[in-house]
């Protein structure tokens, strides 16, 4: 039996509430992600995409507190998630994942939504898997060549837009409004009056409308910022451009928290 967890907003506190009991995912086939354990306080396995190696271990310390450990081939990321002072500790080495790579992370992120997700329950998850989710999206976003090196983030809280590529803490956006994107590159800085959702769910922290766990994705500032300008810099084929790592680096809060900050859009 595995015990759930459910996300709820409670001003910018992260509330989890233990919600009974359920049974275990009864999809026919854990195969192809690999999975070794499934519990309420892990959530781990082994695989193969593509000819890449993959392993991920998330495991909770405490109900607040999670270490999760991502290794694609020879690459280590390693994060440590505290859900109640909504901090974030990144490590990766200094490494450097390639676009194929950040496609395996989503290709795996995507596998593992199928098999939690199989028949659209969608509050039938802990948060292990939540971490986990949302960290392979965020991963998978970073810009082309950029070094995964150690950092610490602390989320804040600033409804003010009047900043120019600056972390704005966690500011939702709503879909269909107009909201001023801000960001730098070679030009300087650059703000643009952005229809939010109006291209491709620009504005949305995640990959694209047609993401993996897309449901329970924040809409925020620092990702629109980060959406835009990657498709300014790096066009449709490649939104990882190298002008665009602080705005990246401004997102990570945002895919970590931005649901429990209420950021549905």
């Amino acid at each position: 039996m595995k015990k759930t967890l459910k996300l709820l907003t409670l001003g910018t506190l992260l509330s989890v509430f233990l919600i009974g009991c359920s049974n275990e995912n009864t999809n026919a086939n854990a195969e192809p992600i690999g999975l070794e354990t499934q519990q309420e306080n892990e959530f781990s396995g082994k695989t193969s995409i593509n000819n890449h190696d993959l392993i991920y271990v998330v495991t909770a310390v405490n109900n607040l507190k999670y270490l999760a450990t991502v290794k694609i081939d020879d690459v280590i990321l390693e994060a440590t998630i505290e859900y109640d002072t909504q901090s974030i500790e990144l490590d990766g080495k200094n490494a450097v994942l390639t676009l194929d790579q950040k496609e395996i992370l989503l290709n795996l992120g995507k596998k593992i939504s199928s098999y939690l997700f199989h028949d659209e329950i969608f509050n039938d998850f802990t948060m292990a898997e939540f971490t986990l989710l949302r960290l392979l999206e965020y991963w998978a976003k970073s810009p082309s060549g950029y070094p995964y090196a150690k950092r610490s983030i602390k989320s804040v809280v600033n409804p003010d837009f009047a900043l120019k590529s600056s972390d704005e803490g966690i500011s939702c956006i709503k879909k269909n409004t107009y909201v001023t994107a801000e960001y730098d590159d070679d030009s300087g800085n650059v703000s643009e009056s952005i229809l939010v959702n109006g291209s491709d769910c620009i504005g949305r922290c995640g990959s694209g409308c047609g993401s993996f766990f897309s449901w329970a994705s924040a809409w925020t500032k620092d990702c629109l910022d980060h959406d835009r300008c990657g498709r300014v810099n790096g066009g449709s084929s490649d939104p990882f451009d190298s002008e665009c790592g602080d705005e990246y680096n401004e997102a990570a809060d945002d895919y970590l928290f931005g649901v429990i900050r209420g950021c549905r859009g």
